[in-house]
C-alpha cells in the first residue's frame, strides 16, 4: 500500500540531464504532499529518466525488505508506481511460473509486471483486489494507468501540453493544472484514451433463499480471510453493528492477532454494544473517546487530508479520523472495515421508502468511490494505515450486486441476507441491531454541524450553483477552498460527476 506519483512526457524523450534532474525534483515535490502515505524508511523510492519519472512513498506491507519501487520487469523496459493490494497473488504468481516466469521479490507488486507482460491490460479481469497504478513502456514512451474494479484505491491525473502527472491524491496536482480528473473505477487510459474493464451486472439471479444466504456467507467468509493473508496484526474498525461485527467475527477465526478499535462519546449506543461483544468474547479492544473539542479542532486537516467539501462526508471523515488515530498510535499499519455493506444490501431507511431500492443502489454503489470508500482511504492514509474493505471484495461484490432486492430488505428489515449468513455466528443484540447512523450511533449528533452552521456565512451564488443548500455545506466548501483546491464545480464536471442535491455527486461516466 503505498502513495503514487508520475510524470510522463510522450515528448520528452530526448530531453537532457538536466531536465531530467528538474523532473525528478518535481516528483520529489509531487510525493511530499503524501508523505503520510507511505512508511518514513521508505518515502520517495522513485525513477527518473528522459521522458518519465515514477515515484512511491510505500507503506511496506507484503515482502517489506524487497519490495522496493518502482519495479520494472527482467528487461527493464517496463517501470510501475504501484499502490494497493491483490488478493491471492500467489495463485496468479504460481501460475505465472509455470509458463515461465521468474520472480525476484515476493510482492504483489512484481506479480502485476509479469501479469502485464504475459497478459497485457487483459491481466486486470484476473485482479481481486485494491489498487491503482501506473505502468510506463521506456521503449515507446506509452503508459497504462488502472483501478480496481470500484475504486477502492485512488488515483487522479492532470495533462498540460501533452504531459501526464498521476497521483494518488488530488494535493499532488495543485499547481500543475486546475483541470484534475479522476481515473474512474473499473477503467484504465492507454495513452490517455479511456477504456472500462470492469462492469457490474444486476441481472437477478435466480436461486432460493437459502441458496443465496449460504452463497453469501461463503464468499463472505473467502474475502475476510483473503484479505488478511499477513503476519502483521490486524485491526478492525468496529462500531458494534452488524457490518463490522461480521468482519471482525470471521477475522478472530482466521488471524492470530486481531484487535478491535471502537470510538464514541461516552454513553454513546455503539460504545456500548461494541465493548458488550468484546468483553463477552473476550476480543482485544482499544477504546477512544470523543468530545466536541477535539472533533472541531481537526476539521482544517480532515477537509484537506480527505479532499471533502460535502458536509456529510466531512462529519463522518472526522469520527474515522479518530479510529485510525487510535490504531496507528497502538502500533497498527493494517485494519478492515465495514465498509460499503448499507449500499449493496439496501442498508439505509430510505431503501425501504425509495420507489425504486435497486436503482437505488445502482446510485449509492457507483457513489462509493467518492464518499465512503475515498473517506475510509484518507482518513486511514493519514495515520499511514491501511484499511481493507471485505464488502467490496470483487467477487462478493458481484454476487452480492445481483441478489434480488427481496432477499435484502425484506419485511422493513434491512440487509437481510447478511443478517441470515451470521444468524448461527452472531449474538442477537448485533446481528438484529437495526442501522443506526453514523453521527447518532457515535453520540456525535449534531455537534459538528451546529458548529459548522453557526459559522457557515452567507449564502452566495456558487454555492446554489452547486447545490449545497445548507449552512453546513456552506461552511465546508469554504475550508475546502481555503485548504488550496480549486472550485468543485468545474473540475467535477470534468472529471465525469455531476453534483446531487442529496448531498452526493453522481458517477455518469
Amino acid at each position: 500500500m503505498c502513495g503514487i506519483a508520475a510524470i510522463i512526457d510522450p515528448a520528452g524523450t530526448a530531453e537532457g540531464p538536466d531536465r531530467t534532474a528538474a523532473r525528478q525534483r518535481e516528483l520529489a515535490a509531487m510525493l511530499g504532499r503524501i508523505r503520510h502515505r507511505g512508511d518514513p524508511g521508505c518515502f520517495g523510492e522513485s525513477r527518473a529518466e528522459a521522458g518519465a519519472a515514477l515515484g512511491t512513498n510505500r507503506l511496506a506491507i507484503v515482502d517489506r525488505e524487497h519490495a522496493r519501487q518502482p519495479q520494472s520487469d527482467p528487461t527493464g523496459r517496463y517501470l510501475l508506481a504501484y499502490n494497493g493490494e491483490l488478493y491471492g497473488f500467489r495463485q496468479l504468481r504460481a501460475e505465472l511460473e509455470r509458463r515461465g516466469h521468474a520472480f525476484r521479490t515476493a510482492s504483489d507488486t512484481e506479480v502485476v509486471v509479469h501479469a502485464y507482460l504475459e497478459w497485457g491490460e487483459a491481466m486486470l479481469d484476473r485482479f481481486n483486489g485494491m489498487f491503482a497504478f501506473v505502468l510506463y513502456d521506456r521503449v515507446t514512451g506509452g503508459f497504462l494507468a488502472a483501478r480496481d474494479h470500484i475504486g477502492i484505491k485512488p488515483l487522479y491525473y492532470a495533462v498540460r501540453d501533452g504531459e501526464y502527472r498521476f497521483a494518488s491524491e488530488q494535493k499532488c496536482l495543485l499547481g500543475f493544472s486546475s483541470d484534475i480528473r479522476v481515473v474512474a473505477p473499473g477503467t484504465y487510459l492507454r495513452d490517455g484514451r479511456e477504456h472500462r474493464w470492469f462492469h457490474l451486472d444486476d441481472t437477478p439471479l435466480e436461486l432460493t433463499e437459502r441458496e443465496a444466504v449460504e452463497r453469501y456467507g461463503e464468499l463472505f467468509e473467502a474475502a475476510v480471510r483473503g484479505q488478511l493473508d499477513t503476519d502483521l496484526p490486524v485491526a478492525v474498525a468496529f462500531s458494534g453493528g452488524i457490518d463490522s461485527a461480521a468482519v471482525l467475527a470471521v477475522a478472530l477465526e482466521h488471524h492470530p492477532d486481531v484487535t478491535a478499535v471502537t470510538v464514541g462519546f461516552d454513553g454513546a449506543a455503539d460504545l456500548a454494544v461494541a465493548r458488550r461483544y468484546c468483553r463477552e468474547r473476550g476480543v482485544r479492544q482499544i477504546v477512544s473517546r470523543l468530545d466536541a473539542a477535539g472533533l472541531v479542532s481537526v476539521i482544517p486537516e480532515v477537509v484537506r487530508g480527505t479532499e471533502f467539501f460535502e458536509a456529510v462526508d466531512v462529519m463522518d471523515s472526522c469520527v474515522g479520523y479518530f479510529v485510525y488515530r487510535a490504531a496507528r498510535r497502538h502500533g497498527f499499519k493494517l485494519a478492515l472495515c465495514g465498509e460499503g455493506s448499507d449500499e449493496v444490501l439496501a442498508g439505509y431507511d430510505l431503501f425501504a421508502t425509495h420507489p425504486d431500492p435497486a436503482g437505488l443502489m445502482r446510485y449509492r454503489v457507483g457513489n462509493l468511490h467518492r464518499t465512503d470508500l475515498q473517506r475510509v482511504d484518507r482518513t486511514s492514509m493519514m495515520h499511514s494505515i491501511e484499511t481493507r474493505v471485505p464488502f467490496m471484495d470483487r467477487y462478493l461484490l458481484e454476487f452480492a450486486y445481483r441478489v434480488p432486492m427481496r432477499m435484502k430488505l425484506r419485511g422493513g428489515v434491512e440487509k437481510w441476507l447478511l443478517r441470515e449468513a451470521f444468524r448461527d455466528r452472531l449474538p442477537a443484540y448485533v446481528r438484529d441491531r437495526r442501522k443506526i447512523r453514523m453521527p447518532d450511533g457515535s453520540g456525535m449528533k449534531n455537534t459538528l454541524a451546529e458548529y459548522a452552521a453557526a459559522r457557515a456565512g452567507r449564502d452566495d451564488e456558487s454555492t446554489r450553483r452547486l447545490g449545497i443548500d445548507t449552512p453546513q455545506g456552506r461552511y465546508f466548501l469554504r475550508a475546502y477552498l481555503e485548504a488550496g483546491f480549486p472550485p468543485p464545480g468545474e473540475r467535477n464536471r470534468r472529471v465525469g460527476h455531476d453534483y446531487s442535491p442529496n448531498g452526493y455527486f453522481e458517477f455518469v461516466a
